[in-house]
């Protein structure tokens, strides 16, 4: 494989529009309690690129972006190294999303979850894949977390290997995780796995809300911090 794509925040002092868009708005899935906004308060650079959710008068703001449009691709290798939260009702996320919803609106196109934390669920690793057969909602996902001690301490490398029949998640080198194409007699469709087009990054930082939880409203600010992308093909 080749590197395709190399995304180095630690040497970015602005977000490149060339690639990035910004997600702005009020109201977001899942309940969730934060604002999105496009505003230097909550998106910034300081060696890497800094997702930082504040309490501002007692509306939580905070960042996303995403590459739609811009950076996209199937199948190859990611690596990405990241620092997560440790503030009650965070959760951080990097996962991708069809450039172009082939079989209908979510989940029936697909998500990929590479990483997701909870910091009501300290130290958990969620890697975890959405489709129209197996997803949180009818209770039949390809999902799997792992306790790992000392994970939201330090920044952290996490990898993904993805081709047409097979995912594998990686933490630091070491392999967590595989889910297979057809395994345990799923559906070998679109409906089971639709994993074969496009897909596009999203980076945020979300709070609250069904997965994110209580929240600690005195905790904030907190950060979400990001040093690096790597995608090869």
């Amino acid at each position: 494989m080749k590197l395709y794509k190399h995304f180095d925040f630690t040497k970015d002092q602005e977000l490149n529009r060339n690639d990035w868009n910004v997600s702005v708005g009020k109201k977001w899935a899942n309940n969730e309690v934060q604002q999105y906004t496009d505003s230097k308060d909550t998106l910034y650079f300081n060696n890497g690129l800094v997702l930082r959710a504040i309490n501002d008068n007692g509306v939580i703001k905070s960042a996303r972006i995403n590459t739609k449009s811009k950076v996209f691709f199937k199948h190859g290798k990611i690596e990405f190294t990241c620092k997560v939260p440790k503030g009650k009702g965070t959760w951080p996320a990097v996962w991708m999303m069809p450039e172009i919803a082939k079989h209908g609106q979510w989940p029936k196109s697909g998500e990929i979850d590479l990483l997701e934390h909870t910091a009501n669920d300290m130290d958990k690793f969620y890697a975890c894949l959405h489709t129209e057969g197996y997803n949180h909602k009818n209770g039949l996902p390809y999902d799997t977390r792992f306790l790992v001690k000392g994970l939201s301490d330090d920044f952290q490398t996490y990898g993904f290997d993805w081709d047409e029949n097979k995912v594998t998640y990686y933490l630091n080198g070491k392999e967590m995780v595989t889910y297979t194409k057809g395994e345990n007699d799923r559906d070998t469709t679109h409906v089971g796995w639709p994993f074969n087009e496009d897909f596009y990054f999203i980076l945020n930082l979300a709070v609250g809300g069904m997965f994110g939880g209580e929240v600690d409203y005195s905790c904030f600010p907190q950060e979400f911090i990001i040093k690096e992308i790597k995608v090869f093909k």
